[in-house]
C-alpha cells in the first residue's frame, strides 16, 4: 500500500535543498542514522537531496530524502583547511545568525536517507543561505567527480606531496583554489615529459588589497619554483594567480583542482574533460 503523500504539502511548508530539520523530525531522523554515527543533542540535520527530488509528486519514485549532520561548533571561527569545500570529508560552513555567529561542521560520511513522507509533519526550523546551499551541495557531489590524474604524472612528483602541502598550508589564507592543466591524461613513457600550468584563486577580498602585488610575485615564484624541480619528467610552462572574481568558468575548463587531499590540501574537484590536451 502507498504511503499517503502530498507534494504540495511539503513545498509549502518550504522543505528544499538546504532545510534544517526541526526538534521533532531531528529526533525522527536521528533513528535511522547509521550505528557509525555519533550523535548529540545539538546537531543540526540538513536536508541535501535536490529540490526536485525533494517536491517530486511521487513517493514510489522517490521515496526517501538524504540528510547531513552538521556538529555546532564552539569556535566562532572556521578551520581554513575544512572551508570552501578544500577536504572533501570535512566541510566547515560559517553563518551569521541574529548577530550570533554559527560554524557548523559536517563529514561527508554523517549522512543518510529518511522517509520523504515524514517532511510532511512540521516545517523546518530554516534553510542554509544560497551560497553556503549550494557550497554544501557542491562539496557533495566532488566526492564523485574530483580530480586525477595520470599514474605516470603522479609518480613523477609524488615524493614531494607533504612539501606541496606545506606549501599551500602556508599560503592558505590567500588560496581560495589551486587549479592545474596537464598536457595530457594518458601514460607517457619515461623521458617524455609532461606539461603543466596552474591557476591560483586569490580570495576576491585579499586581491588588490595591501601586500596584494608582493604576495602575487611571492606565489606565481613559489609554486613555479617547486614544480621546477620534476624538470625534465615535468615541465611547469607557467603560473597565474588571479581573484576568483577574474577567473570565470571557461578559464578552468581543462583545469581540475589541485588543492591537495586526493593530493591532500583537500581533494576536491571536477573531473577534467577528456579533450584536456594542450596544443603548445
Amino acid at each position: 500500500m502507498t504511503t499517503p503523500f502530498d507534494s504540495d504539502e511539503v513545498v509549502r511548508l518550504g522543505w528544499r535543498q538546504g532545510a534544517i530539520l526541526g526538534t521533532e523530525l531531528s529526533t525522527a531522523a536521528s533513528k535511522y542514522a547509521p550505528e557509525t554515527v555519533s550523535l548529540n543533542d545539538a546537531d543540526w540535520f540538513i536536508l541535501t537531496s535536490h529540490d526536485c527530488d525533494i517536491a517530486n509528486s511521487s513517493i514510489d519514485k522517490e521515496p526517501v530524502v538524504e540528510v547531513l549532520r552538521a556538529q555546532v561548533e564552539t569556535a566562532k571561527k572556521a578551520d581554513k583547511q575544512q572551508s570552501w569545500g578544500r577536504n572533501p570529508r570535512t566541510l566547515q560552513v560559517v553563518l551569521d545568525e541574529d548577530e550570533e555567529r554559527k560554524v557548523l561542521s559536517c563529514k561527508v560520511h554523517d549522512r543518510w536517507t529518511i522517509p520523504r513522507h515524514i517532511l510532511m509533519q512540521e516545517a523546518p526550523m530554516g534553510c542554509l543561505p544560497d551560497k553556503e546551499r549550494r557550497l554544501v551541495a557542491e562539496w557533495l557531489a566532488k566526492r564523485y567527480i574530483r580530480a586525477a590524474f595520470p599514474t605516470a604524472f603522479d609518480l613523477r612528483w609524488r615524493a614531494k606531496l607533504k612539501d606541496w602541502q606545506k606549501l599551500l598550508k602556508k599560503h592558505s589564507e590567500w588560496l581560495q583554489g589551486v587549479y592545474l592543466r596537464v598536457s595530457t591524461l594518458a601514460e607517457l613513457p619515461d623521458g617524455t615529459p609532461y606539461k603543466c600550468h596552474l591557476l591560483l584563486g586569490v580570495p576576491q577580498a585579499k586581491r588588490g588589497g595591501a601586500g596584494w602585488t608582493k604576495k602575487r610575485n611571492e606565489l606565481e615564484q613559489e609554486v613555479q619554483t617547486f614544480w621546477d624541480q620534476f624538470r625534465p619528467g615535468i615541465e611547469c610552462v607557467g603560473v597565474e594567480v588571479h581573484g576568483v572574481d577574474e577567473i570565470s568558468l571557461a578559464d578552468i575548463e581543462l583545469y581540475q583542482r589541485f588543492d591537495a587531499d586526493w593530493v591532500s590540501f583537500e581533494d576536491d574537484t571536477s573531473a577534467t574533460p577528456p579533450m584536456a590536451d594542450m596544443t603548445s
